[in-house]
């Protein structure tokens, strides 16, 4: 079982994902933005809530080695 400590690092992690998530989408919403644009920062999104930016960055890490 968990610790609290574990636990309320793990509830920091995911409030830190869904605060980089909510960040892109609000940088996107402008009334200049195209359609293309909002569609990218959905994806974008998407990406970083299911984890895909940080498997993304240790596969180009595990590259370089």
């Amino acid at each position: 079982m968990p610790t609290l400590k574990e636990l309320q690092d793990q509830l920091d992690d995911q409030q830190g994902t869904i605060d980089q998530a909510q960040a892109i989408l609000e940088d996107a919403y402008t009334p200049e933005a195209s359609r293309a644009d909002l569609v990218a920062a959905v994806s974008e999104a998407i990406d970083v809530l299911a984890g895909e930016e940080e498997e993304e960055e240790e596969e180009e890490e595990e590259e370089q080695d």
